[in-house]
């Protein structure tokens, strides 16, 4: 009897160990650059400093976060203007069926659309 329980224990806090150090490594093991164009942005109305970021590919979220240590999303969201292209540091995974969106860190460079100029002949 006492060894099912102290197996079953074992596993609890092996799982523990596993989800909290998933929380605390995942800004390392997940960050990434991406190139987005912004299609539209919207403010979470229940929380202050939460808001989403929509592109053309996936929704990505703009919170202040503790384990991104992140806590810059005021100032970031009025720099995203609709239809601009930008270069930003996310981290997170993006899971299209449930609501997990990848939060963006910092904007790295916004970048200037290329239209084709006049050619002379």
């Amino acid at each position: 009897m006492m060894s099912k329980i102290s197996i079953v224990l074992g596993v609890i806090i092996f799982l523990c160990i596993i989800v909290f150090g998933f929380v605390f490594f995942e800004p390392f093991i997940t960050e990434d650059e991406v190139d987005i164009v912004v299609i539209n942005k919207e403010k979470w109305i229940g929380e202050r400093g939460r808001y989403f970021i929509f592109t053309d590919k996936e929704v990505f979220i703009n919170e202040d976060n503790y384990y991104h240590n992140k806590t810059n999303a005021d100032e970031l969201y009025p720099l995203f203007k609709r239809g601009d292209n930008y270069k930003v540091k996310v981290v997170g995974y993006y899971i299209p069926f449930l609501p997990r969106f990848r939060n963006i860190i910092n904007i790295l460079e916004k970048k200037e659309t290329n239209v084709p100029l006049p050619q002379e002949f």
